[in-house]
């Protein structure tokens, strides 16, 4: 059996503390599924708890819905916002070109790729270092011949018009042509530089070799992020900075992932109240049927140049007095009448037959 509004534990979410609590809720699950899982896992959380939930605790008001979403909506981003800058503020590991027989010999040619320190300041001179193995290079090209650095805030950029970035945005390229002509072996590649402005800065590096047989140079780059192909680093700035920088993304994000499905919800939910009230309210404004009085005595016939009692009526109206002995005893009501015109079932004192509207102030026929 379905719950009733009217059981303890209803009744209590339905209270002022249990309004907060469901709003409390909301949130720490939208915030948790958000922030751990994914954004996209979190639309149907703060549909269910902020929107299911209440109203299955009785709470269908939507101004309180609406109330719960918002709140839900505009905390979930600062808050979440602190998780964000704490992992993009965290190293993260080495990487390498592909070792794939397009790109190698069967092993990376470029290994260990790496920027330190990963957190600093305007003032940091940071120190990028990549180990190439020649011995490794694409087959049937020659030794290494240049390396480049790439370093913008335009993740994975290699040049002024990345279509993942809005223009124009920094980007520094750092290039060094005196590779050692070796064959074998390994050697570290290092570039030091100070970009002197705080942000959320992105690198890659890409090295030349040359196909032996077209003569044509072949470049590879680092294996990235799958989305940009950049490698995350160096962070400069506080905390503070980072999280200033971040949150207008994360408040962008959170309002199309978690406020427009939400809302969306909650106006269809809406406009099926109000369908359903305005139906109500038209049954009730509806005129129903005129319930007869009812009695156990045979049916009297018609006067004669009357127009004849309506099916089902039994027995002469109640008017208050008794009936004729051995008529059977009628229910006590109104007399009923009948229309002159139409000959519907009307009560004494009406002026108006309700079936057709005809004035009945020369009076009814009565229905006895």
């Amino acid at each position: 059996m379905a719950l009733q509004p009217d059981r303890p534990f209803r009744r209590f979410l339905q209270s002022r503390l249990g309004q907060v609590l469901i709003i409390l809720l909301a949130f720490a699950v939208t915030f948790a599924v958000y922030t751990y899982v994914n954004f996209v896992v979190a639309i149907p959380a703060i549909l269910l708890f902020g929107l299911a939930v209440p109203i299955w605790a009785g709470l269908k008001r939507p101004r309180y819905l609406a109330i719960v979403g918002l709140v839900v909506i505009v905390a979930v981003a600062p808050v979440a916002n602190i998780a964000f800058t704490q992992l993009v503020r965290t190293p993260v590991g080495t990487a390498a070109s592909g070792a794939g027989s397009v790109y190698s010999s069967g092993n990376p040619l470029m290994q260990n790729a790496t920027v330190k320190p990963y957190i600093g300041s305007t003032n940091t001179n940071f120190t990028w270092t990549v180990t190439v193995f020649p011995g490794n290079r694409p087959p049937n090209n020659s030794t290494p011949l240049e390396l480049d650095l790439f370093i913008s805030t335009c993740p994975g950029a290699t040049g002024n018009n990345s279509p993942d970035c809005s223009q124009p945005y920094p980007l520094f390229n750092l290039t060094n042509k005196t590779l050692p002509k070796v064959d074998s072996g390994s050697y570290n590649v290092t570039f030091h530089y100070r970009i002197g402005a705080v942000g959320i800065w992105a690198w890659q590096m890409g090295i030349y070799t040359e196909n032996l047989t077209t003569n044509r140079s072949y470049f590879q780059l680092l294996i990235g992020d799958p989305t940009y192909n950049g490698i995350e680093g160096p962070v400069i700035g506080t905390f503070t900075d980072t999280y200033g920088e971040l949150l207008s993304s994360v408040y962008f994000q959170d309002a199309l992932f978690l406020g427009a499905p939400f809302y969306v919800v909650l106006l269809v939910y809406m406009l099926l109240k109000n369908r359903e009230r305005r139906r109500k309210e038209a049954e009730k404004r509806a005129p129903g049927p005129i319930a007869p009085a009812t009695g156990t005595g045979p049916t009297p016939p018609a006067a004669p140049g009357s127009a004849p009692l309506p099916s089902g009526k039994t027995g002469p109206p109640s008017g208050g007095a008794s009936a004729a002995a051995g008529a059977g005893t009628a229910t006590a009501g109104a007399q009923e009448l009948n229309c002159p015109k139409c000959n519907a079932v009307v009560y004494a004192g009406e002026t108006t037959c309700w079936k057709c509207g005809t004035a009945l102030s020369s009076g009814p026929n009565k229905s006895t």
